[in-house]
């Protein structure tokens, strides 16, 4: 089952590049909890709007039944907070 579906258009941190994107995610798909990085998704709770997940949470069985849904990579928590600053102004 797929854990993590992309947005077509994602936010990506300045210490992200495009180019790096297609390994970062082939890394997620494979080996997510040796891969550092922050996902910002989808809030998995009904109340709340956006969640950040580090990618060392992906191998849990729990997101087989519960995919995320990711707006926006980053490589640290601050980053994450600042895109979804950004992404709700």
């Amino acid at each position: 089952m797929k854990r993590v579906t992309y947005h077509s258009q994602l936010y990506l941190s300045d210490s992200i590049s495009y180019g790096d994107l297609a390994k970062i995610k082939a890394n997620l798909k494979k080996k997510p909890a040796t891969t550092d990085i922050y996902l910002i998704t989808k809030a998995l709770c009904p109340s709340d709007q956006l969640d950040i997940f580090h990618s060392k949470f992906l191998p849990q069985k729990f997101y087989d039944k519960h995919p995320l849904y990711v707006f926006g990579l980053t490589k640290t928590k601050d980053e994450a907070l600042s895109i979804i600053e950004k992404m709700t102004q």
